[in-house]
């Protein structure tokens, strides 16, 4: 097993080493394509890691897949609603500005990460006074 996380880890990276070189030579200045190596990089990440789970699911406890899948169906809900929600301002203090498109997924990006900041805050306090009370 942990020679598949070293695996993906590997591929990961030379995925990005490679996704840079081609980002930096086609005039890494334009935030635009900056903005599509991240975008790329991200959903390889996420990709890689839904595959892994779905596929440790299946292969430890195939009960579970449907759990899994449940939360997929969850977090998939989660990303459209914030798409929905996200308005797509421009950059400030940047003279060639993205295109709406991606403006738009980036406010989706920083709304989904304020979300999941706020989960996980609640998530450690909530799991620091549950253990206070089993003590």
């Amino acid at each position: 097993m942990n020679k598949i996380f070293k695996i993906i880890g590997w591929v990961l990276g030379i995925l990005g080493i490679i996704l840079g070189v081609i980002c930096l030579s086609s005039g890494g200045g334009n935030v635009d394509v900056l903005l599509r190596y991240t975008y790329f990089l991200l959903i390889a990440a996420v990709v890689v890691l839904v595959g892994l789970v779905v596929f440790m699911a299946a292969k430890n406890n195939p009960k579970s897949l449907l759990k899994g899948l449940l939360v997929l169906v969850g977090i998939a809900a989660l990303i459209l609603i914030c798409y929905a929600v996200s308005k797509g301002t421009p950059a400030l203090n940047i003279k060639s500005q993205p295109s709406a498109s991606w403006l738009k997924l980036t406010d989706t990006v920083l709304l989904l990460t304020g979300i999941l900041g706020i989960g996980a805050v609640a998530a450690i306090v909530f799991a620091v006074i549950r253990d206070a009370f089993t003590k």
